[in-house]
């Protein structure tokens, strides 16, 4: 059986994920940030921000990538939602200034601070911004 929904309820289900733990990688097809809850992509986002931060790659898929030098989703920024703009956003907020977050599977194994390469795996608030395609750390 196949459910329609309205847009107003489809807003709503959107409204509801403020606050809710997810998971967002870059989405090399669509060229903006896919945002998972349990599983499924449930929004795409051109700006993000999250609370109680995890990075995460998975090691299974940076080998691949450097095996095979193809992309797959393996690195994660994992976190409770905070606020977002949905793709695609016609005012995507100019965070310039403090420390920017990067991760290349090529050179690095985990997410790190891009100016000293140090890894991080944590932090309090991230922004993820498309278009500079940076993560910004708003809290360390």
């Amino acid at each position: 059986m196949i459910y329609l929904i309205s847009e107003s309820q489809e807003s709503l289900l959107r409204d509801n994920l403020l606050g809710q733990k997810v998971m967002v990688y870059y989405n090399l097809h669509k060229h903006t940030f896919s945002i998972q809850k349990s599983g499924l992509v449930v929004l795409h986002a051109d700006f993000v921000v999250l609370s109680d931060v995890e990075f995460r790659v998975r090691k299974g898929g940076k080998e691949k990538v450097r095996k095979e030098k193809s992309k797959n989703v393996h690195a994660f920024v994992i976190g409770t939602l905070e606020d977002y703009c949905e793709y695609p956003c016609e005012e995507i907020p100019n965070l310039d200034g403090g420390d920017v977050i990067s991760y290349n599977p090529y050179v690095n194994d985990s997410f790190v601070i891009k100016s000293t390469q140090e890894p991080i795996y944590q932090a309090s608030q991230v922004a993820l911004v498309n278009g500079s395609n940076k993560i910004y750390l708003l809290e360390p």
